[in-house]
């Protein structure tokens, strides 16, 4: 696994993707603390996370705010809004030949073979599926959400399994952090290969940690020359992660002060039954080191 990230800057870019700039660093600095004291988050500090991370400033109106408030703002979803003659025609185009490859495909094959064939995967990527969301610039078909969710009713009618793989690739994987918060030389370098049909996947979720992001015990420490980050932890569940070429961890990212430890303190010991391993992140065209050959994750052969 290797990115260009620089590590000067990512704090700041892992900052803006959790919402506003203030109210992120507030929940980092929850985290990062615990991570260097050596121990897992409690209740209250999950919560305050939580909280700290709550959007803050509404620039547009909400319906479902509204409507939980008792405001039924009938204005907000009528009349419906129209796509743009050229999205509409994009759209309807890639929904044309979505079906016709989908009729050539058999959901009960993928549940009877307990995975996706790699033909279907490969269908899938000609036609464009894998970058739907991707700008058009970048090689993807750039579809609004409207036609992207018309896309994804489509593939979850064949089978669940191909949504779940499609969307999380697109959305918690590696394009739609990339298209958001990356830079010129990263957006360049991994949308074309994503919309290409390279599967990105995504590990959140730890033994005994659930999905909570406050209680993470994964961390990214600095290495001592600067140059890249050394991941540390665990994983229980990698979504796409079996047949993944890019993959999107979250972890805890260690104060920069403190290379070689976490605040003079070794990383949190792994639970009991859990395996950790530690990778070291580079930058593209350094050599690939590794501590632990293995990562302790498990994943659904059609997720």
């Amino acid at each position: 696994m290797s990115t260009d990230i620089d590590p000067a800057s990512a704090e700041a870019v892992s900052a803006e993707a959790a919402g506003t700039e203030a109210a992120s660093a507030e929940a980092a600095s929850i985290t990062a603390a615990s991570a260097a004291e050596g121990k897992v988050p409690g209740w209250e500090e999950s919560r305050a996370v939580a909280e700290a991370s709550r959007q803050t400033a509404w620039e547009r109106p909400s319906f479902a705010k509204a409507l939980y408030l008792g405001d039924f703002q009938w204005d907000l979803m009528h009349p419906v809004p129209e796509s743009s003659a050229q999205d509409s025609e994009r759209g309807e185009a890639f929904l044309a030949r979505l079906r016709g490859v989908l009729a050539g495909m058999d959901g009960g094959r993928i549940e009877a073979e307990d995975r996706i064939p790699d033909e279907y995967l490969r269908s899938l990527a000609d036609i464009g599926a894998f970058g739907m969301k991707i700008p058009t610039e970048y090689g993807g078909l750039g579809l609004s959400l409207v036609y992207y969710g018309r896309a994804l009713m489509l593939i979850g009618s064949l089978h669940p399994s191909l949504g779940a793989l499609l969307s999380a690739h697109q959305s918690i994987g590696v394009p739609e952090p990339v298209k958001m918060f990356g830079s010129a030389e990263q957006k360049r370098q991994f949308l074309p290969r994503c919309a290409a049909g390279a599967v990105t996947a995504f590990l959140l979720t730890e033994p005994d940690v659930g999905s909570d992001p406050a209680r993470l015990t994964t961390t990214a420490r600095l290495s001592e020359d600067g140059l890249s980050y050394v991941l540390d932890g665990s994983k229980l569940w990698t979504t796409n992660g079996v047949i993944a070429e890019l993959v999107v961890i979250m972890a805890t990212v260690l104060p920069h002060g403190s290379a070689g430890t976490a605040g003079g303190k070794p990383s949190p010991p792994a639970r009991a039954g859990s395996r950790r391993s530690s990778w070291r992140w580079t930058p593209p065209g350094s050599p690939w080191r590794t501590a632990t050959p293995s990562w302790g994750s498990r994943a659904w052969r059609t997720a």
